[in-house]
């Protein structure tokens, strides 16, 4: 219109000078209205899109084998960013890496299929099969997988029965996919895929109870262990120590225990492993295990490189820690001459709703955590006050876990401001009390008894810090 209306003035015309400011002013307006990303270039905006697809990563699934990063990629990327408008859907339908996820449900999975392997050109990288998906709609999408789909997907996360119907008809033996997930559905089942062959590298199980002797398993490749309600009663723990132990590549192990299951101590003439040494492992996490359950297991293996260790739910948590810490002596090797087991140096120690003794903990980690970095010790109902006062070196020769950076103390009923005080100052450089200290984390949500006039000059001092006296939840709860 603004085109027009210049036309249909003439150039003598006193309104042209008005009518071109007009147009400039609104050019402007709508320049600084547009979108600034619309003007990248198409090979930016996809590395946008690269980045943004990765799910953000904690230290509970760090050891998953894909992602940029080791984080998982976000299946609903495609949908989001192709809905902001025609360029980025243009850009999006041009970048096959956003499409390699496939989740299929019980909406047209065939023809979702066919869509995904044209714009990726047939390489899916992920298949998730949607909990509840009709089993005769899988049967009719699994031969068009084969048809369209270029190789196997690497990764493939569903249920028991589901991974039956996948198992012989997209991976014939021994291919089988870098990083397998399996749930079960309902009530609890036995599940018996042939897990040897070759490729597996992760393998997480939900629930889902597998033999551990015999020769259709093999851990010997995986680097990712996450195994939620395993079977270890009635004896079983022996033959899955046995089978744990030939997981010599190793690198993260997550065991949550059902603690319906007991597992009892065997008798010294059954053992049939003394030692076992897991190398390669850096991320150890165990939720649920009562300490004699801890101990009947993990008493015989060592952890040479260990770098993070999570205990949630532990019950004596310093005897479990310092049986982990330990270097254990290998079976003597006369050819070998005998060295110095120094422990490795552990970075990372989360206790969650552990049980301890608040002076043997402080004693412990004096002992075996010298080198941590970052520490958690949350769902605490002892008394911690002692151990932050030993954190700060009060009636101490010195702190102990000097290096600590990061702390986490959510939830600790006991926890008051003046220890909170006393660390806090303990790590500012001495020569001048003006500055920061060296704390780049201090977490302390739930903790009631932390006096709110000590917040401000607590959030000046550290680089991060929140404290939540209690979430919308929580209020709504104690309402009632």
């Amino acid at each position: 219109m603004a085109e027009h209306a210049l036309k249909c003035t003439s150039l003598d015309n006193p309104k042209r000078d008005n009518i071109l400011q007009s147009v400039a002013t609104l050019q402007a307006e709508i320049a600084k209205k547009r979108c600034h990303v619309s003007k990248l270039p198409i090979e930016l905006l996809t590395l946008v899109f690269e980045i943004a697809s990765i799910l953000p990563v904690d230290e509970g699934n760090s050891g998953t084998m894909h992602g940029y990063l080791g984080g998982r990629r976000n299946p609903r990327l495609g949908y989001d960013v192709s809905r902001v408008c025609r360029y980025w859907r243009r850009a999006a339908l041009e970048y096959p890496p956003i499409w390699r996820t496939l989740v299929l449900g019980n909406r047209k999975p065939s023809g979702k299929v066919q869509l995904w392997a044209s714009r990726t050109g047939g390489n899916i990288e992920e298949l998730i099969i949607r909990p509840g998906i009709h089993r005769h709609l899988l049967k009719e999408a699994i031969p068009v997988i084969v048809k369209h789909v270029t190789s196997p997907p690497r990764i493939v996360r569903c249920s028991v029965e589901e991974w039956d119907l996948l198992e012989d008809a997209v991976y014939p033996r021994p291919t089988r996919p870098t990083e397998l997930n399996i749930t079960a559905e309902g009530n609890q089942r036995t599940l018996v895929p042939h897990l040897g062959g070759t490729g597996l590298q992760s393998l997480a199980l939900d629930w889902v109870f597998i033999p551990w002797d015999g020769d259709g398993h093999s851990f010997s490749d995986l680097k990712f262990l996450k195994l939620i309600s395993p079977m270890l009663m009635n004896g079983h723990h022996e033959l899955f120590i046995e089978r744990l132990a030939e997981a010599q590549n190793l690198e993260t192990l997550i065991i949550a225990r059902d603690p319906i299951q007991l597992i009892t101590p065997t008798p010294t003439g059954q053992i049939r492993t003394t030692y076992a040494s897991l190398a390669n492992l850096r991320f150890l996490e165990l939720s649920r295990f009562a300490d004699d359950s801890l101990q009947a297991i993990f008493s015989r293996f060592d952890f040479p490189l260990l770098e993070v260790l999570h205990l949630e739910g532990v019950t004596r948590a310093c005897a479990s820690l310092r049986t982990i810490r330990r270097r254990l002596p290998p079976p003597p090797d006369p050819d070998v001459m005998e060295a110095e087991l120094v422990p490795s140096a552990l970075r990372t120690l989360r206790l969650r709703g552990c049980t301890f003794d608040t002076k043997d903990l402080v004693e412990t980690l004096g002992s075996h955590c010298g080198e941590l970095e970052i520490l958690e010790i949350s769902g605490a109902g002892m008394e911690i006050n002692p151990l932050v006062e030993a954190l700060a070196g009060d009636r101490r020769p010195a702190a102990i876990c000097p290096h600590v950076k990061e702390f986490n103390f959510s939830r600790s009923p006991t926890l008051t401001g003046a220890p909170l005080k006393s660390l806090v100052k303990s790590r500012i450089p001495s020569d001048d009390q003006g500055k920061q200290s060296d704390i780049r984390s201090l977490i302390i949500d739930g903790c009631p008894k932390v006096e709110s006039q000590l917040l401000p000059w607590l959030w000046q001092k550290v680089k991060r810090g929140s404290c939540v006296y209690e979430t919308g939840k929580e209020i709504r709860k104690t309402r009632r």
